[in-house]
């Protein structure tokens, strides 16, 4: 029987074969043009050295090499064919009862390693495989090895009982995912299911369960076959993040109620209390007044002090006033240019003309609430005047870039900070000076330090004594609008 046949030129090139004998060595039909006869049977060459005397129906056998590298034997006739003063060979393959047996082995051969590869996957991987009747008890036809590593139990006790995987689901679940599984059914589509299963050390662990069901020509279903993955960790971290979600709302609820009765303690305090303070402050100027000239100075003095206790009194009110409203207050964003923004500020802070005040003209906009942007630099610039012995007291507005950020710095020529106080200025009520030095609260830069820090913008000092201070607000450059 004539198998295929292969045409050669008298340089035993390959111009032409038929399908099967392209079929038979393995490649492709591109791959055999231009190439060798000797490629494909190595001791060709020997058997055609003397093309010349060779007799037309020349029997041969010839050992063939596969793509795969098996080697074959083939037997074979030569003729030659002349056409156009042009030589070539016809080689007609006859038999070649052997290769059944080399690629018949080789396939045995790559089927075993094939069977040893998928046994290796599915014992290694994460993902087990099963097959199961759809319907039932659902009962388990096959189960990957890995089965083991996942849940504890071994193939064969999951395999032994019908109704092994039902009686071993959580019964909060059993109801939800057979009425999800119902949809199965409806559709050729294949679903996901979360659920909850039984381990042999007496542990649920959480499986994602994907679904697909397998339909005999008719369209009745015959076979479920599934994919199992535990996902236990990542339905940990759900619940952990569900935990934190309810206790950071109870916390957000807990905040607001707190908020409100800050709001109504701050209702109080501007109220009710500055109230009787006003009262005294009255009644201390009544007396003055009535009294005039009646009084000894020592007595005078009692009236003055009460009427500066009221006012110290007063200022601490709206220092502490003002510091609780930082953050809390829901103000609306303006754009705002700093330089215009700074020469507004100035005037109405400081009311000594003969203060020497530099502002760049060329700072950009900024969109930010303008209360919290003059609760950040109403306190700097009055303290840059308040803390001054100078004769010429001068301040300095400068803005610019470093990096990413944007930089505003307020100096002055004033008495400067030691290093060592520089934390402890942005505290709550401390104070460097006594009250017969400098007047104040010591509140002003603890509110400075909070509204920076409801920006989400930084707040650093550069300062020492009899240097004067430097103080550097940087906000990022992506909130500058030019």
């Amino acid at each position: 029987m004539n198998i295929g046949s292969i045409i050669l030129n008298q340089e035993l090139q390959i111009t032409g074969l038929e399908q099967k004998a392209i079929e038979l060595f393995g490649y492709n039909e591109d791959e055999y043009l231009n190439s060798y006869f000797s490629d494909l049977v190595p001791n060709f060459k020997k058997e055609a050295s003397d093309f010349d005397h060779l007799s037309t129906g020349k029997y041969c056998e010839l050992i063939g090499k596969h793509k795969s590298g098996t080697a074959f034997k083939i037997k074979c006739t030569l003729s030659k064919l002349m056409q156009s003063k042009s030589l070539s060979i016809i080689v007609n393959i006859q038999d070649v009862s052997s290769i059944d047996d080399g690629i018949r082995q080789q396939s045995v051969i790559n089927q075993s390693q094939g069977k040893d590869w998928l046994s290796y996957i599915l014992s290694a991987s994460p993902v087990v495989i099963y097959s199961c009747i759809p319907s039932g008890n659902y009962e388990t036809t096959f189960i990957s090895e890995n089965i083991s590593a996942l849940t504890g139990f071994s193939q064969e006790e999951y395999l032994s009982a019908p109704d092994f995987w039902i009686s071993h689901l959580h019964p909060d679940d059993k109801d939800r995912l057979f009425t999800e599984m119902s949809e199965l059914f409806n559709t050729g589509e294949s679903r996901s299911y979360e659920y909850r299963f039984l381990c042999s050390d007496n542990q649920y662990i959480w499986v994602l369960d994907k679904l697909k069901i397998s339909r005999d020509s008719e369209g009745k279903p015959v076979e479920m076959v599934g994919l199992w993955l535990d996902i236990t960790d990542r339905k940990k971290n759900e619940e952990a993040i569900s935990s934190t979600i309810s206790l950071l709302e109870q916390k957000t609820q807990a905040l607001t109620e707190t908020n409100t009765e800050l709001s109504q303690f701050t209702y109080v305090v501007s109220h009710d209390l500055k109230a009787p303070l006003r009262a005294i402050h009255s009644y201390c100027d009544w007396l003055s007044d009535d009294l005039d000239g009646q009084l000894e100075e020592e007595q005078q003095e009692y009236i003055s002090g009460m009427q500066d206790a009221v006012h110290q009194s007063e200022s601490l009110i709206d220092d502490l006033l003002e510091l609780s409203r930082v953050g809390r207050r829901a103000a609306p964003s303006e754009v705002i240019a700093l330089s215009s923004f700074f020469y507004n500020l100035t005037r109405s802070v400081i009311k000594d003309e003969s203060v020497d005040i530099k502002i760049s003209d060329e700072m950009p906009s900024i969109e930010v609430s303008p209360t919290v942007l003059t609760q950040v630099f109403q306190n700097l610039l009055t303290n840059a005047c308040t803390y001054n012995h100078s004769e010429n007291k001068k301040i300095e507005i400068h803005g610019e870039i470093k990096a990413n950020d944007y930089i505003i710095s307020i100096r002055d020529n004033g008495i400067g900070i030691d290093e060592k106080f520089h934390d402890r200025i942005f505290q709550l009520f401390q104070r460097l000076h006594t009250k017969e030095e400098y007047d104040g609260t010591g509140i002003g830069l603890a509110i400075v330090q909070k509204a920076v820090l409801n920006l989400n913008w930084s707040l650093n000092l550069k300062s020492k004594p009899d240097e004067g201070s430097t103080f550097f607000i940087s906000m990022p450059l992506d909130e500058v609008l030019n």
